[in-house]
């Protein structure tokens, strides 16, 4: 049973979420030949000021 975080800076619309959902599923039913009723995606947004590449928080 595959369990997918992903894990983004500011927000998705629910229809990006759902399209991300359907994508990610297809792929590993297609790759690792995992079900599609099995396939579990949680999505964490995070703030852009909870979120820092190169010691840079994202909303500098």
């Amino acid at each position: 049973m595959p369990y997918i975080n992903i894990k983004h800076a500011g927000p998705l619309s629910r229809e990006q979420k759902a399209k991300i959902a359907e994508e990610v599923t297809k792929t590993m039913e297609r790759v690792a030949n995992k079900p599609a009723s099995y396939t579990y995606i949680t999505f964490d947004e995070v703030e852009y000021e909870d979120w820092a590449i190169a010691g840079k928080l994202l909303d500098e």
